[in-house]
């Protein structure tokens, strides 16, 4: 069997999966018993060097020309954006044709629209280069852990604020020196704001969980904090704590309710998170049954993510081999948990304030802290010049409950400066 494959958008990553179509064409049809053939590719700079080449591929600058092809099966969009790409993909599908994406972005803009006109085409959407490059994750869920439920995602889920974070735990460089070296090495880009404002993390999160609750989570409730805030004072203070800043994206199933929030977070030292560095991306589990699991890998790149793309594409093959029926249902809200609002949150905090010397300033801060149902796990104040930096650990509290509680302590006589307020998860993996 013959299965024909149409590209839209040769970039990065679409000479990654070009590369690997052509030079392991061999191997995916043992393996899968399907011959699977690039027969047209398109791209609106056809005549740029990609240190690439087409071996039978037609190249042309028009993406309708893949749509429009009877003999093409699945169509792989690589541009990127959520303008072209939707006219791609929801054009790919009302040709009846299969698609993979890389694009979390359209997928969190618009993945629910696109999901139900697949289901209605009988065709497949498939995304596993949408999420951590090429550590295979999305299948995982779907795939491995069908007869288990997954109730936690901790997600380190972008490699320039890694990389980030990582210098200046290890380096003891400021945010600026650490995102200038990113930036040099190509791990960051020109522009990094979607990056290190948490926005591209908080896509993958979306995707990360509609696979593993079996629904759509309300865009509208996901907390999102990036660490373009971070100061060097507070990782240095994490490390003496025991604890390493990472930007985590949190999924939780807790009381037939789901939230997700993505945001600066210390966690202990010693857990396997804390040794994800650089530019890697992992993603830790917890199910009913299996427990922890933890899946670590390059999360971009075009190498990576191709081999994603690509298993995506000798999946549906097969299906197409097995005359399997084929519908994007699993995630169209097969289940109905609501999303809780973001200030629902429950989490343990550290705050750092910065303060004038002044009998009597714990017990304010206490007692703001107490109208506010939030209790004190520990206190650690720095002796030295003005203003004093304290440190406070907290228990378990709303973040709601939290944000008041820090903007009253901003508004007393003695503090100067913001409240510095970031999120701890104790994780024990």
């Amino acid at each position: 069997m013959k299965v024909n494959v149409g590209l839209v958008g040769f970039g990065v990553i679409g000479s990654g999966v070009v590369s690997l179509l052509q030079e392991h064409a061999p191997l995916l049809k043992a393996r899968s018993g399907v011959e699977i053939a690039l027969t047209r590719v398109a791209d609106i700079d056809p005549d740029r060097s990609r240190g690439v080449e087409l071996t039978s591929a037609k190249l042309s600058r028009d993406y309708r020309e893949v749509l429009d092809d009877p003999n093409i099966d699945i169509v792989v969009e690589l541009v990127g954006g959520t303008t072209a790409a939707y006219q791609v993909v929801a054009g790919a599908l009302e040709a009846n044709k299969h698609v993979v994406t890389a694009n979390k972005a359209l997928l969190y803009e618009r993945g629910a629209e696109l999901y139900a006109h697949a289901k209605t085409a009988r065709r497949e959407i498939r995304f596993e280069g949408s999420v951590a490059g090429g550590i295979p994750i999305v299948k995982a869920m779907a795939e491995s852990l069908v007869s288990d439920r997954v109730t936690t995602i901790y997600g380190i889920l972008n490699g320039t604020t890694n990389f980030i974070l990582t210098r200046m735990i290890e380096e003891q460089w400021p945010f600026q020196d650490a995102l200038a070296r990113a930036k040099q090495l190509g791990f960051a880009e020109a522009d990094p704001t979607l990056d290190i404002n948490g926005s591209d993390a908080q896509h993958k999160l979306y995707l990360l969980a509609s696979v593993a609750f079996d629904t759509m989570p309300v865009k509208e409730s996901i907390l999102r904090e990036g660490i373009e805030s971070i100061e060097l004072l507070d990782v240095l203070f994490a490390k003496e704590l025991g604890y390493v800043v990472k930007l985590l994206g949190i999924a939780k199933l807790e009381n037939q309710a789901m939230s997700l929030r993505v945001h600066p977070t210390l966690i202990p030292e010693g857990c396997a998170l804390a040794s994800v560095k650089n530019e890697f991306n992992a993603v830790m589990l917890r199910s009913d049954f299996l427990g922890p699991a933890l899946f670590v890998g390059r999360g971009a790149g075009a190498r990576p993510t191709a081999t994603a793309v690509v298993g995506d594409i000798v999946d549906i093959a097969e299906g197409m081999l097995q005359n399997r029926e084929f519908s994007a249902s699993r995630y169209t809200s097969v289940c109905d948990y609501p999303t809780l609002a973001s200030g629902e949150i429950v989490s343990r905090y550290y705050l750092r304030l910065a303060t004038n010397e002044r009998p009597g300033i714990l017990a304010t801060i206490t007692k703001i802290l107490g109208d506010e149902q939030i209790s004190i796990s520990a206190i650690h104040q720095k002796e030295g010049d003005e203003p004093i930096p304290i440190v406070i650990l907290t228990r378990t509290a709303r973040e709601q409950n939290v944000r008041r509680a820090a903007a009253a302590i901003d508004a007393l006589d003695f503090t100067r400066g913001r409240t510095v307020v970031l999120h701890v998860e104790d994780i024990d993996l």
